[in-house]
């Protein structure tokens, strides 16, 4: 009997179920310059095979390697040439310019309070888009439709959250604004504050030296040496109590510490208090600037002159620039904010107040303007001709000659007679016309209020308007006879930037002759140590929150926001240069050794540890303030 042979080998039946989980490849990525000697062994002929087992890749990525061998040694000729250890190839600058303005844009929206919706971005990012285009000459640019997927990512890189997903805009919260003056009228009673004791301050950002699209100035500004003057912005704070018995102190806030036209005077004596910041905005650390030292000693004066106790009550809205930390920044300043998006109804400074401010502001420059061009000259030029004899040459002369003087009153008319001329409107204001603007916040202790003796009559905006549009008409110069009410309010309506004018604001700069320079606005490297320091102690005083999960979102959000001047940190620190030992006998020579009595035991180790230790303390000093550590 044949003996049995070896058994059958068993056959690998794939049954139904779930499969074995295959082991995860990890990629791995080959730096420029593995794949650059890659390239130089291919050219001396070694295998593709054995390129691919020596550094653990599959042949394909080997093949890849061969076929961007051009771009791969161009890149490693641009790196050996500049020394850059990286190099960012950015397809499309047009798109880069864009969203840097998108992202100005939105910020300054945001200081407005304004929030805007996804469907208004994307069509202010297109009109942008092909605006960047015209100013950088590209005739045809490549296509951009501002999807979802980009505004998404666009958001994502540059931490964007006042955009509103749904597709409605932003709209006046008028249950909030209802809900809100009982609240206020129970703060008012429990405190007991008077109308004399209740404030309010709102900021505008006017341009100051703005005239009518319609006039000479505007239309030829391409043509005229300065033009970018007119869109030198100031936002202005205005703060009155509801009596209408104080109006505090105009505050200005400018780019420039000094300008040329205050070169002679002492910026702490002005008409109005002087604050500076980079974009001229308010921001939270200068909101509370302006508190301690414009709003407080204002208000305690005002106080002490009317005999009322200082107890006063602040109300303000939720912008951006508006710190939390004013809640109880004094004891005896009770801040409250607006319910938001309730600024257009119920904030007293929005309710006429401003407008009238800066609808007088342009009755006084178009008056002025109109004195400069009316000048003797003219007068006695015009009286040589009669109207029968004159021609169209004469004609043409004298529109050129108001011409020529419109111009030069727009060169001299300066930021300091700007303010003068704020200052006059303001201090115009009636106090009937404060005390009406107050009506809807305070609508329901408005009857105590009327009862009162109430000096002058309330100006209305239209009024104001129609007076600012005839004191334009009557500017003989080229555009300003046709002035409407509509560019009136163009010109007073806070500035909401075109696609273009966007543009050309990212190159406004400040006004000739300030004393401003880019010194100030270094960002030093002692300063960003100190910010990261300040955020290390924030994380550490709320270390203690028994709330796990909230601590946790918090420094992590902390963290991603701080992660570019963490950077910035980094680059300081690698970038410093090290003092050389020849350059630190350069600044301290070597003074002959005189040792005293109780120093000749001394070990000769220890001298020169010590001497050590001095050297690395200059080292550090001299690395602070090394120009390469800003």
């Amino acid at each position: 009997m044949a003996s049995a042979g070896p058994p059958p080998p068993e056959r690998n039946l794939s049954l139904p179920g779930p499969s074995r989980l295959k082991p995860k490849k990890t990629r791995r990525s080959l730096s420029y310059e593995i794949k650059y000697k890659i390239i130089q062994e291919l050219e001396k002929g070694t295998r593709q095979v054995d390129l691919a087992r020596q550094h653990g890749v599959n042949e394909s990525t080997i093949r890849i390697i061969k076929k961007d061998a051009a771009k791969i040694k161009e890149h490693m000729n641009i790196t050996k040439s500049t020394g850059a250890s990286m190099i960012k190839y950015f397809h499309n600058q047009v798109l880069l310019k864009t969203e840097k303005l998108l992202v100005s844009y939105l910020v300054r929206q945001a200081r407005r309070n304004v929030a805007v919706d996804t469907r208004s971005v994307k069509e202010y990012a297109r009109e942008l888009y092909a605006a960047v285009s015209r100013k950088m000459g590209i005739t045809e640019p490549k296509p951009f439709n501002a999807s979802s997927g980009w505004l998404q990512r666009f958001k994502k890189r540059n931490k964007i959250t006042n955009i509103n997903i749904g597709g409605e805009e932003a709209s006046a919260d008028r249950v909030a604004a209802g809900e809100f003056p009982p609240f206020l009228r129970e703060i008012m009673e429990e405190g007991q504050y008077t109308d004399d004791q209740v404030f309010n301050m709102d900021e505008s950002g006017p341009f100051w030296k703005k005239l009518p699209s319609k006039t000479f100035v505007v239309k030829n500004a391409s043509k005229i040496r300065g033009r970018k003057l007119q869109k030198e912005r100031i936002t202005v704070l205005f703060t009155t109590n509801a009596s209408g018995t104080c109006k505090l102190k105009l505050s200005v806030i400018h780019t420039a510490c000094k300008l040329h036209a205050y070169k002679s005077m002492d910026m702490t004596k002005l008409n109005v208090h002087w604050l500076t910041a980079r974009k001229a905005w308010m921001f939270s650390t200068l909101s509370l600037s302006w508190f301690d030292d414009c709003f407080v000693p204002d208000v305690k004066e005002f106080c002490e002159q009317q005999n009322v106790p200082f107890k006063i009550l602040l109300l303000l809205d939720k912008a951006p620039g508006h710190s939390p930390l004013l809640l109880d920044r004094h004891p005896n300043v009770k801040v409250v904010f607006l319910p938001p998006k309730t600024t257009s109804i119920l904030q007293p400074m929005d309710q006429e107040l401003i407008c009238n401010v800066k609808a007088a502001f342009s009755t006084k420059k178009f008056k002025l303007l109109n004195d400069y061009t009316n000048t003797r000259e003219e007068l006695r030029n015009l009286s040589d001709t009669t109207t029968d004899s004159k021609s169209e040459d004469d004609e043409d002369q004298q529109l050129a000659e108001q011409q020529v003087l419109l111009k030069q009153f727009w060169r001299i008319f300066n930021i300091k007679k700007a303010v003068d001329f704020l200052v006059e409107a303001w201090d115009q204001l009636s106090v009937a016309t404060v005390r009406h603007a107050w009506r809807h916040v305070l609508q329901d202790i408005l009857a105590v209020r009327q009862s009162q003796s109430v000096t002058g009559e309330v100006q209305t905006v239209v009024v104001a308007v129609d007076l600012a549009r005839e004191a334009a008409q009557s500017v003989t110069a080229a555009g300003f006879p046709e002035t409407t009410n509509d560019d009136i309010l163009e010109v007073i309506r806070d500035p909401d930037v075109t696609t273009d004018e966007m543009v050309d604001d990212d190159d406004v700069s400040e006004e000739a002759g300030g004393a401003s320079s880019q010194e100030e606005h270094r960002l030093s490297h002692s300063n960003v140590r100190g910010a990261i320091e300040c955020v290390e102690k924030v994380k550490l005083l709320l270390s203690d929150d028994h709330d796990a999960n909230r601590y946790e979102i918090f420094t992590t959000q902390l963290l991603q926001t701080m992660e570019p001047y963490i950077k910035v940190y980094h680059d300081n620190i690698n970038t410093s240069r090290q003092q050389s030992i020849t350059e630190f006998f350069a600044r301290n020579p070597p003074q002959p050794a005189q040792a005293s009595d109780s120093d000749r035991g001394r070990d000769s180790d220890d001298d020169f540890e010590g001497f050590v230790r001095e050297a690395l303390t200059n080292v550090d000093d001299s690395d602070g303030d090394s120009p390469e550590g800003q």
